[in-house]
């Protein structure tokens, strides 16, 4: 296969404004939305198609064909959009799962099978890649469909999902080569959100002269055990009343959930916090930034309502929803800060940093200690990023002007990188993979 070769996407049902999803038969929700383009079908409660519309529509060479006209040997994909209300690995429950459920033809199965077809399942808002998950897909496909797993494209919100997947399948005795191993794509897709949402929009100005009132920014609305540690942490040292720093009381979706049965003194003992730090921070809450409780806007803040905030502020702190575990994530979190043209500290999994590094960003190793991001050990290492704020808490107001001003190229730095089009290169990358499974 050429570089410049088609690859079709292949689509069940495609009507006049575009494919309806195949991962379920159509319903008056899909049929209204493709047909006339209402909103009902842009609810987070139902499943609408967008792998197309993000990835495939403006790469080149990916038309939109219907399913039942794959020829043999024809390259084609199968798209899948996978969404929150099923539980992962019920769509690859033996004899019961997305192919049956979907009510996917026949025909396509054999193409897949047996010809130069690939099924993709797209599930980027997420990072599932656990044992458990990958162990269900590789039951699925290779034992009970017979599908070599060379065929099935999974694209991921995980960071770091190649090196997960190339460590289980080594643990599993699954040998290296294309016919046996999964085509693993990792897609931050709130990076794609917001690197379109900037096109055309007016770019940031740092003011290194300026001198910010508060330390840091950080923005929390779940409860997870890093963040309320570390925010307790922090305001042991004085350093929340010096910083914006959202926390509630109780947890926006599980009101039942109160800060304080979040916390376990004894799981982050080298932080030596206390039951008077609790009682002093509880006392604090609800810490509230802007007050915005829309979580879409919280997500996107498309509009720079909080743009006064980072200006006024020095570093971000940024609490991913993944800390302990071993999936890389990158949410809207992660990517703000450089919208905002805003130097970050990452609170991630171990080896956050040099993901984003890989991925063209700059970090600030020449301001601070960065080695924090390569300690495995969780509890380490959010003492590490405890002291890292401590020493940034420290500085003069002549080191903070003087840091604004040597920094300011990363942050335009960042702000480009942004900018790319990922999904451009997720396409690309799809081909290559493929080409090197087609059958001639």
């Amino acid at each position: 296969m050429e570089n410049n070769d088609p690859i079709k996407i292949a689509y069940a049902w495609i009507g006049p404004r575009g494919p309806i999803v195949n991962t379920e038969l159509p319903n008056i929700l899909s049929f209204a939305g493709i047909a006339e383009g209402t909103h009902g079908a842009n609810s987070p409660y139902y499943w609408a198609d967008d792998i197309y519309w993000r990835v495939f529509m403006h790469s080149g060479n990916y038309p939109i064909v219907p399913s039942y006209n794959i020829q043999d040997y024809e390259v084609f994909i199968y798209p899948y959009t996978l969404a929150w209300r099923i539980q992962f690995q019920n769509y690859f429950l033996n004899n019961g799962g997305i192919l049956e459920f979907s009510h996917t033809s026949n025909h396509i199965i054999h193409q897949v099978r047996e010809r130069n077809g690939f099924f993709l399942f797209d599930y980027s808002p997420e990072a599932y890649i656990q044992d458990g998950q990958i162990q269900a897909m590789h039951s699925y496909f290779s034992h009970f469909k017979n599908i070599p797993m060379g065929k099935i494209i999974y694209i991921t919100g995980c960071m770091n999902a190649q090196d997960l997947y190339n460590q289980w399948c080594e643990r599993n005795n699954i040998p290296d080569d294309p016919i046996h191993r999964m085509i693993i794509i990792s897609f931050p897709v709130s990076q794609h959100s917001l690197s379109m949402h900037l096109k055309g929009t007016e770019e940031p100005v740092y003011d290194e002269t300026y001198l910010p009132e508060k330390l840091f920014l950080c923005w929390n609305r779940r409860f997870r055990p890093h963040r309320t540690h570390l925010a307790l942490a922090l305001d042991k040292h004085g350093l929340v009343d010096r910083s914006y720093y959202s926390m509630n009381a109780n947890d926006p979706e599980l009101n039942a959930t109160h800060f304080k049965n979040t916390v376990d003194l004894y799981s982050y003992p080298m932080l030596e916090l206390t039951s008077l730090d609790v009682v002093n921070f509880m006392r604090k809450l609800p810490l509230e930034i802007d007050g915005e409780t829309d979580i879409y806007k919280m997500c996107g803040d498309f509009d720079r309502a909080a743009k006064d905030f980072y200006k006024n502020s020095l570093v971000s702190i940024i609490t991913e929803t993944n800390y302990e575990l071993s999936e890389l994530t990158a949410t809207e979190k992660t990517w703000k800060p450089a919208k905002e043209k805003h130097p970050f500290i990452m609170v991630g999994t171990v080896g956050a940093l040099k993901a984003l590094r890989e991925f063209g960003f700059q970090t600030f190793s020449d301001f601070w200690d960065e080695s924090y991001d390569e300690i495995e050990d969780p509890r380490q290492r959010l003492l590490s990023i405890v002291e890292t704020c401590r020493d940034i808490g420290s500085w003069s107001p002549e080191q903070i002007l003087d840091f604004k001003r040597r920094v300011k190229p990363i942050l335009d730095h960042n702000y480009k990188i942004l900018q790319t089009d990922t999904a451009k290169r997720i396409a690309d990358q799809m081909r290559q993979e493929i080409g090197k499974r087609i059958r001639m």
